[in-house]
C-alpha cells in the first residue's frame, strides 16, 4: 500500500534573511528549492510549490481580521510582496 499526501508550510529563508534564526526551532535553513529536493529524494512528486506565499509571522500593525486574510489568499499578487513563507504540496510516487 503506498500513497499519500504531504502539505509543507515553513519560512523561506530566500525571504527572510537573518530573521530566521529568530526562533529556537529554526535550525535548518530551507528554501523552495531545498525543500523540492528533499520531498523528491524522500519519494514524493511535489504537485504545487509557492516560494512567496504566507507572510513570515502574523505579529504586524496589519489587522488579522477573517475578511482580510480571505482577500490576501484570493489575490496571489500580495503573496508576492507578502509571502516570506513557502508552500509545498506533495503525493508520494
Amino acid at each position: 500500500m503506498g500513497g499519500g499526501k504531504i502539505i509543507v508550510l515553513q519560512p523561506n529563508i530566500k525571504y527572510i534573511g537573518a530573521n530566521y534564526w529568530d526562533f529556537f526551532d529554526h535550525h535548518t535553513p530551507l528554501t523552495d528549492k531545498s525543500i523540492k529536493e528533499v520531498l523528491e529524494l524522500s519519494g514524493f512528486h511535489v504537485t504545487k510549490l509557492i516560494p512567496k506565499f504566507l507572510p513570515y509571522t502574523t505579529k504586524s500593525k496589519i489587522p488579522q481580521f477573517p475578511w482580510l486574510v480571505a482577500l490576501y489568499l484570493r489575490v496571489p499578487l500580495a503573496w508576492k510582496i507578502m509571502g516570506k513563507q513557502l508552500l509545498a504540496i506533495a503525493e508520494k510516487k
